[in-house]
């Protein structure tokens, strides 16, 4: 009896090791994944689409599903980048009102990730991108 039960910690403490340790090499390599946006929508308004480019380009995607206020969403714009460049995010709200962030500044692999908080105050953006 006292067998089994050492047995079944040694294979839950295991399972922990191994989930910790593939956690851990996610965060390791998520700057090197493709790139992906985070939305959060903390302002009164809902966001009614976002447009997620490269600066200086044609290449762009438009997401036209609505961001509630409070809500948050995740993108993964598809774009088209031959040497280095810059990406950058242009939101309107329901009351027709657009705003352009820069969310990458400096990307030659368009990969990592930001994080963009919208209050009513302004834009936070938070980057690693590579």
């Amino acid at each position: 009896m006292k067998r089994r039960f050492f047995i079944g910690i040694a294979i839950f403490s295991m399972g922990i090791v191994i989930a910790f340790g593939i956690s851990t090499i996610s965060n390791i390599l998520s700057p090197f994944k493709s790139f992906l946006l985070t939305v959060d929508n903390q302002s009164d308004d809902d966001i009614s689409s976002i447009e997620i480019g490269l600066i200086h380009t044609d290449s762009k995607e438009l997401f036209t599903s609505p961001i509630k206020k409070g809500e948050t969403k995740r993108f993964k714009p598809t774009l088209s980048l031959s040497g280095e460049g810059s990406i950058y995010l242009k939101y309107t709200n329901a009351k027709g009102q657009s705003t352009q962030e820069t969310v990458c500044g400096y990307t030659e692999y368009l990969s990592g990730y930001s994080t963009v908080t919208i209050t009513n105050e302004g834009t936070t953006v938070v980057q690693q991108c590579n």
